[in-house]
């Protein structure tokens, strides 16, 4: 074989490859960002899961579900006369 035609072929070689790498690339920033999205997308719905989450806890906690709980399962009623027992410091403090 000439010199001439091994440099043809070395040249040709290398532009395809760059052409294949190119490509290459393309496709994988396609590859991920369809990815990124898809991860985003997962994250608004979990996110949301979360904030349910909160707002169910927060009503499970309240202080009118637990008065309302103390009331009609307990038979927990207000109370009508308030009584205070006076404390007495000790003289020796």
């Amino acid at each position: 074989m000439s010199i001439g035609l091994v440099g043809s072929l070395l040249v040709a070689s290398v532009i395809a490859g760059l052409c294949f790498l190119y490509v290459w690339q393309g496709t994988r920033l396609h590859e991920l960002t369809a990815q990124r999205e898809g991860a985003r997308e997962r994250l608004a719905k979990i996110e949301g899961v979360n904030r349910e989450l909160e707002f169910q806890i927060e009503q499970a906690f309240s202080l009118e579900r637990v008065a309302r709980i103390a009331r009609t399962q307990l038979g927990m009623i207000e109370p009508t006369v308030v009584r205070y027992v006076p404390l007495f410091a000790d003289e020796a403090d």
